[in-house]
């Protein structure tokens, strides 16, 4: 299959966005592109012929006639041309924030559309989606979306000086296109140097790291208590030195080849011009033609010119064929994102879920060392089940492919008998709360409710009130429709313990609206004692309605758990998996893991006391 060359391929992309987003306004464009090339070789021919027009007349042997003639032609083209350039710029605004919104809507599907994190948690997929959203910031960028209507003008108008300057020597205009071709592409090949030099690719996504932490209020706290900014500043500096010393090396090497055919063309058109003037002086070419010729010789540079359209053109193509490559790597379609799947939440059976993981192997992409292997677990409708163990055993890494985040490598995963890696039905079983949970600064109805996930007409108050986030919607200044962030007005913070209040209000939302599995990763780290408990018996309550997950390091939270997994790996296996499983009284009893961990915190809680 014949493969097109890189630069052909992306702008055969962009054109493609262009017409997918707006394909009347994109014939428009070419049309007025091609009407202004036209008014520009129009330009050429009666400028000359008004010189020879003029020429005559001064001589006595031309008539008056024959020169207003030529000056309300030339006059009629000189004007044609801005006018009609006018008439494409309020065309070419409409056409590109159609391909600007076509573009967000690919970044945003791209961004969203994988159900599993694989592509976009990878270090690559991270790279790839920050270049393409800053993009949008960058003025270059911009610039290109309509960049290319001055190109087709440009390349028109010089196929017309083409013709003009074959008309005198076919064989001059050949060479001097080729002249001109060699400099579009040794510039070219600078310019790529010079703006996406993709060795610096990854160096610049750190430095704009440092830079953005500096500045980001998440951080400000930490930049300020620990006098982090000029650290920050001085590894920003450093890094960028070492970019540029990288960059101004390949900007040396390349620019040689661009002054060799400089020098070249300057020849080439030195030849010309000396033939031109010799065909003067033999009469073989009149001061009509000579004026047009001149002109026409000086405008095939646009065949070699690299101007802001080029540039523009070339960084917008560049940034949307990076994009389209991710989006193939993740199996997306272009020009249009991909269809929206129906809404399933809820759906599949009702009441509780079963659960049953089966030899399953995981190891995170990029990596050699499983986290999971050979895991077996079943957890039955209804069941609350709670998974512990030390730091790093896979507890989280387990609710992650349960809810098909992660697909296993090895083994299988089942939530009444779907795969959640691939069925939406499955996942729609399931109400997560993560560690690190969803805070929404909008009202705290929309974050009880967050994107009307679950079946309209359901209610949250029972929810929030099962959660005993009642107690935080009365304490709001304006109740629910209260905003969780003071940076907008009439707007409140929360506490972290009150923020968990919401985030478990939300999922026990999803289980009233049918989901038939809660899922809880360390739901109580920002509550006290008390909280805790009383959260815990409100999850207990649920056993009737849906299948309980939970997932805490604090032990004394698990005891009315049904049964108590203890992940582990034990010796000779490089994985965690199931190594204890049991009600909390069978496993203290049985002296292993779980009861020496319980000891450990039970003993420190003793001593605080």
């Amino acid at each position: 299959m014949l493969r097109l060359p890189h630069s052909v391929l992306r702008l055969q992309r962009h054109v493609r966005l262009l017409w997918h987003a707006a394909p009347a306004h994109t014939l428009v464009c070419f049309a007025l592109s091609a009407l202004q090339a036209l008014a520009a070789v129009a330009a050429m021919i009666s400028t000359g012929r008004l010189i020879g027009a003029l020429a005559d007349a001064v001589s006595g042997g031309g008539s008056p006639a024959a020169v207003w003639t030529w000056l309300t032609a030339t006059a009629a083209a000189l004007v044609a041309g801005p006018l009609l350039a006018a008439i494409s710029g309020g065309v070419e605004e409409v056409t590109g924030a159609r391909y600007l919104s076509a573009y967000q809507d690919l970044l945003l599907d791209t961004a969203t559309r994988p159900y599993s994190l694989a592509g976009v948690r990878s270090p690559a997929g991270a790279e790839a989606l920050d270049q393409a959203a800053g993009a949008l910031q960058h003025w270059l960028f911009l610039r290109g979306v309509g960049g290319l209507w001055g190109v087709v003008a440009a390349r028109l108008s010089g196929i017309g000086a083409l013709v003009i300057v074959a008309g005198w020597r076919w064989w001059v205009a050949l060479i001097l296109l080729v002249g001109w071709l060699i400099l579009s592409r040794t510039t070219a090949r600078w310019r790529a140097v010079l703006l996406d030099d993709a060795g610096a690719i990854p160096l610049r996504h750190r430095a704009s790291y440092l830079q953005r932490v500096v500045v980001e209020r998440s951080s400000a706290k930490e930049v300020r208590l620990f006098g982090l900014a000029d650290w920050f500043v001085d590894a920003f500096v450093a890094l960028r030195d070492q970019i540029m010393i990288g960059v101004a090396a390949n900007r040396r090497r390349t620019v040689r080849g661009t002054l060799g055919s400089l020098i070249l063309l300057l020849l080439l058109h030195a030849g010309a011009f000396v033939l031109l003037i010799m065909d003067v002086g033999a009469g073989a070419v009149g001061v009509a033609s000579l004026a047009t010729l001149v002109q026409a010789l000086l405008a095939m540079s646009v065949f070699g010119r690299q101007d802001d359209d080029e540039s523009s053109l070339e960084r917008t193509s560049t940034e949307l064929s990076r994009l389209i490559d991710f989006r193939t790597s993740l199996g997306l379609p272009f020009p249009q994102p991909a269809p929206d799947e129906p809404d399933q939440v809820g759906a599949g059976r009702p009441g509780p879920a079963r659960i049953e993981f089966r030899a399953v192997g995981f190891a995170y992409p990029g990596t050699d060392s499983l986290v999971l292997e050979n895991l077996e677990l079943i957890i039955e409708p209804g069941e609350c089940v709670a998974i512990v163990g030390p730091n790093g055993a896979g507890k989280s890494t387990l609710l992650g492919l349960l809810c098909g985040l992660w697909a296993p490598d090895t083994g299988s995963i089942r939530i009444d008998d779907l795969d959640p890696a691939t069925e939406p039905r499955a996942r729609s079983r399931i109400a997560p709360i993560f560690q690190q949970f969803l805070r929404l600064p909008l009202s705290a109805a929309d974050n009880l409710t967050a994107g009307n996930r679950w079946q309209p007409g359901t209610s949250w108050a029972r929810a929030a009130e099962r959660a005993g986030a009642d107690a935080v919607l009365t304490e709001l200044p304006r109740g629910p429709e209260t905003v969780l962030s003071a940076e907008f007005a009439g707007g409140t913070n929360l506490s972290g313990g009150q923020w968990q209040r919401i985030a478990l209000a939300r999922a026990l939302t999803a289980i009233e609206s049918g989901a038939g599995l809660l899922a809880l990763d360390e739901p109580t780290a920002a509550l006290d004692v008390r909280a805790e408990a009383a959260l815990f018996e409100s999850v207990l309550d649920h056993r009737g309605r849906s299948t309980t997950v939970l997932i805490t390091h604090r032990l004394s939270s698990v005891r009315h758990a049904d049964r108590i997994v203890v992940l582990g790996t034990p010796p000779g296996a490089t994985g965690a998996r199931v190594i204890e499983s049991g009600s909390h009284e069978d496993l203290i009893r049985s002296g292993g893991s779980y009861a020496r961990m319980f000891e450990l915190q039970a003993a420190r809680f003793r001593g605080e006391l």
